[in-house]
């Protein structure tokens, strides 16, 4: 009874929702007809669209030349020394870079473990992506807008003048292309990585997939002009597609409804996550299960998880481990247990090998 829905049933300037087309990325393994990360259709109405003067943006929400690097004989993967994550390469830097903590260093020639020298890059980001449009549509002009490129005020500006004045054909880049921005003269998005974004372990995925698909296919098309959204995905019959190409905003809803119901998500639980960070893996993982047997103890009518490792476990040389903790809506004792949980967070810190251990609330994370 929080929110109020508002549906908006026609585009400003009574302009048409774009036509969606699906590009069958298994289908076009099989067939060979993939060219780089690029399939087919995609290349096709990208070569259409320029040839008509007109402009196209494509979205990848990785930035980065390759999300991971990779020895072929070993499988040695470069990892940051700070955080239990692997190194993104960035070509224009020459470097591997984390984007946790900032570390980096230099790609090397050669694999540190097996002397191997077939060091090879897996999955693309924007910069490849960008490498490789110079590539395939050599006559264009093509810019990328990520945060590496949009650091500067005047770098934003610079990209966003270029694509308005119509002196940039394509424009490749991360979310930052999905909202906000207006141009008359787009008429072809292409969406890269769908199912990465759908299949992301965490309960938002779909409507987060759902809402960045929408809003970034809301950039082709104008009132005169009916734009085009190509969809790059393993899996073209999955639910989801089916409900982003009948724009079914209510069904998407109910479906999301259902489901959370089904697994005591919100809206009908509360969700509290509590973070333990620190240095020392032992201390927190003994902090944290301490903290868990205390409060299965006293709060009977909630169900707790963990302590487990998040998705990435160590981030700036600090542990992490995460409690969750599900209450239903209609239990209205959210203030009670808060409190309780941060006198236990306290009690156990007030224990002398305990007093260092960063504990992090988060309720309804986001």
């Amino acid at each position: 009874g929080k929110y109020k829905l508002v549906t908006l049933l026609e585009r400003f300037g009574e302009a048409q929702l774009p036509e969606i087309l699906f590009a069958n990325l298994s289908q076009e393994r099989k067939n060979k007809t993939l060219k780089g990360e690029f399939s087919k259709l995609l290349v096709s109405e990208m070569a259409e669209a320029i040839a008509s003067k007109e402009q196209v943006i494509l979205f990848q929400n990785r930035r980065g030349y390759s999300p991971m690097v990779q020895c072929e004989d070993c499988g040695w993967v470069p990892k940051c020394i700070n955080c239990a994550v692997s190194l993104t390469y960035h070509q224009y830097r020459h470097a591997m870079v984390c984007h946790y903590c900032g570390y980096k260093e230099e790609l090397p020639s050669q694999c540190p473990t097996c002397t191997s020298k077939r060091i090879q890059t897996l999955g693309y980001g924007t910069e490849k992506l960008e490498e490789e449009l110079k590539l395939q549509f050599a006559e264009t002009n093509v810019m990328r807008m990520d945060l590496d490129t949009t650091r500067s005020k005047s770098g934003y500006e610079n990209i966003i003048e270029g694509f308005e004045t119509g002196r940039t054909d394509i424009l490749v880049g991360t979310q930052m292309v999905t909202k906000g921005l207006d141009f008359d003269r787009v008429s072809l998005v292409g969406v890269f990585d769908a199912d990465r974004m759908m299949h992301f372990p965490d309960f938002r995925s779909y409507e987060r997939a759902f809402q960045l698909i929408t809003q970034v296919s809301g950039r082709a098309g104008r009132r005169n002009k009916k734009g085009k959204v190509v969809i790059q995905t393993s899996n073209p019959e999955h639910p989801l597609f089916k409900q982003i190409l009948k724009n079914d905003v209510l069904g998407f809803l109910e479906e999301q409804m259902r489901d959370r119901q089904a697994h005591f998500y919100p809206p009908f639980a509360r969700l509290i996550e509590i973070t333990f960070k620190h240095t020392d893996k032992k201390l927190v993982r003994s902090m944290a299960e301490e903290f868990a047997a205390a409060t299965k103890q006293v709060i009977t009518n909630a169900r707790i998880l963990g302590p487990a490792e998040p998705m990435i476990s160590k981030i700036r040389n600090e542990f992490l481990l995460s409690i969750a903790i599900k209450i239903a809506r209609d239990q209205g004792k959210l203030g009670e247990t808060k409190s309780y949980l941060h006198q236990e967070a306290e009690v156990l810190k007030s224990k002398k090998e305990y007093r260092n251990v960063r504990v992090i609330f988060d309720i309804d994370p986001a």
